[in-house]
């Protein structure tokens, strides 16, 4: 067989190769890519092999031609490492600082507007298991599919999250393809409730989906040069559907400071698709960017804006977001939260930052206090007994004083409990299984803080009491006093009550506390 034999049919297999790999690992087909160079090197470097085999087993001298590939191999190996060089922190220190310092305003914690009235009381963890007992209840999808993973958007000025419903394997998807999958189940994050929303005409396009259906594959057929973060699944104005995938541009040397230069839109019930430039994305998009491009761009921030050195030696204004996140609605975008800390051991944080997920627009408080997780050990403290486990914090401002709020879960990773704590003095810890008594409890102990509390609202009430039950917290006791005619229960602490050891049944008393229609009410004997 002639040397050109061997070539062509060298071409032939490395292009069959090439083309498999390239279905199946989808890589980006831009110079801005590692994973591209890594795959063209891996393509060459097969190519060489086999043309070395083919020409050693015909008898020709192969090592020309085995040369002339190993100088493609070494070049694009060169071109790799420069471009790992040009992108190299160490000499674009600043650069990497500047990739959101533009976007950052200080601000003032009295214009800090989140509110107990709009925010997610689920972490992702519990709403996935609200959402998994939905579909478990659904008899007639839950042999089919299983759910997606979810990422938090802001419908309507109201946080969801949305769960896909994926095929269970590729024989129910066999059987299911054609009409797609029945819709996505939407869980509430405040009222904790899950729906399962059909689409009319099935959601043709997940990530569940084989071949060309696929919506990775799907978007890297139709755009085979761009590199993409993940797709998450969004909701327009009328519930419909979309998968929104943020486009990547390389803005640091050849491989370095990942930025968003725009998103791709996937109808995912049609597969329409439309790419959008960063400033011409529709304003119901949350998802822009991904949340650990934001805090990794505030990272470096914090790390470099002095320097590389500074970062390293000096470590003056170093600072860095805590290891945790969480999400506030505001409006109608979502915007992540996390607090700032020193790069030191210390568990305290010197301020936090709001970052908005569809425009990077960043927002940073100058306020001191308790780390989250100091908070989330203090909330985990006051309910000990019970085991619970606390969800990263969401910051709020009540009675103008900065809070945690957290959500207290048991084993199962059900929500059970609430805890507030003050940032500033997180000994003051209010928990409650419902939020309307877990504030009522905490402005009590701002009350008794000396804080100035404007909306609580003192009354008297008296009356014979009815019924008397007691409970030990931490080795304190705790009475709950029901009186004739009066809803709920009154919750008296002993170490502020020492005369309700003493009560009983049938006994008058006159007590103070605040108006609430709660089902337990904090309150003092008079």
């Amino acid at each position: 067989m002639d040397k050109k034999k061997l070539i062509l049919i060298t071409l032939a297999i490395t292009m069959v190769l090439a083309l498999v790999g390239y279905y199946f690992l989808l890589p980006p087909l831009n110079v801005k890519s590692e994973v591209f160079w890594v795959f063209l090197i891996l393509i060459i470097a097969f190519a060489s092999l086999l043309i070395t085999i083919l020409y050693k087993v015909a008898g020709y001298n192969y090592e020309k031609i085995s040369k002339g590939f190993s100088i493609f191999i070494i070049s694009a190996v060169v071109i790799l490492f420069i471009g790992k060089l040009s992108s190299s922190v160490i000499l674009r220190s600043k650069s990497y600082s500047r990739l959101i310092s533009d976007y950052i305003t200080e601000h003032d914690f009295e214009e800090y507007s989140a509110t107990i009235d709009n925010v997610p009381l689920l972490d992702k963890g519990s709403a996935m298991n609200i959402a998994n007992r939905k579909l478990g209840g659904l008899h007639d999808v839950i042999s089919q599919y299983d759910i997606d993973d979810t990422e938090q958007i802001t419908v309507r000025g109201e946080p969801a999250r949305v769960a896909c419903l994926n095929h269970a394997s590729f024989w129910k998807w066999l059987s299911n393809r054609h009409d797609g999958t029945p819709g996505f189940i939407k869980v509430d994050m405040n009222s904790q409730e899950a729906d399962l929303i059909r689409v009319e005409g099935g959601i043709k396009y997940t990530k569940s989906d084989y071949f060309l259906r696929d919506i990775n594959r799907y978007l890297r057929i139709n755009y085979p040069s761009k590199i993409f973060w993940e797709s998450t699944l969004e909701l327009d104005e009328d519930d419909h559907p979309y998968w929104v995938t943020p486009i990547l541009d390389k803005t640091i040397g050849l491989f370095g400071g990942t930025d968003v230069s725009g998103a791709v839109l996937v109808d995912a019930v049609t597969g329409e698709h439309i790419l959008y430039n960063l400033e011409d994305i529709p304003e119901w998009v949350d998802n822009v960017y991904g949340s650990n491009l934001l805090l990794d761009q505030y990272d470096k921030y914090g790390m470099y804006q002095n320097g590389f050195f500074n970062s390293i030696i000096g470590q003056k204004g170093v600072k860095r977001t805590t290891e945790g996140y969480n999400y506030i609605p505001q409006g109608d975008d979502n915007w992540i939260y996390t607090g700032i800390t020193s790069v030191g051991k210390d568990e305290s944080n010197i301020g936090f930052v709001l970052i908005n997920k569809r425009t990077k627009e960043a927002h940073l408080y100058n306020v001191s206090g308790a780390e989250e997780f100091s908070a989330m050990d203090s909330a985990e403290g006051a309910v000990q007994h019970l085991a619970y486990r606390s969800t990263f914090p969401l910051l709020l401002k009540i009675e103008n004083q900065p809070t945690y709020l957290v959500s207290l879960k048991d084993s199962s990773g059900l929500v059970k409990m609430y805890g507030m704590v003050n940032v500033e003095k997180y000994q003051l810890v209010a928990t409650a299984s419902s939020i309307n008594e877990t504030l009522s409890i905490y402005k009590r102990l701002l009350k008794d803080s000396g804080a100035s509390i404007e909306n609580l609202e003192t009354i008297e009430v008296s009356g014979k009491i009815e019924d008397i039950k007691t409970a030990t917290v931490e080795g304190n006791s705790s009475y709950f006093i029901k009186l004739e005619n009066k809803k709920g229960y009154y919750l008296l602490e002993i170490l502020d009550n020492k005369m309700a050891a003493i009560l009983d049944v049938g006994d008058y008393i006159k007590l103070e506390t605040n108006d609430s229609d709660d089902n337990i009410i904090p309150a003092k004997l008079r």
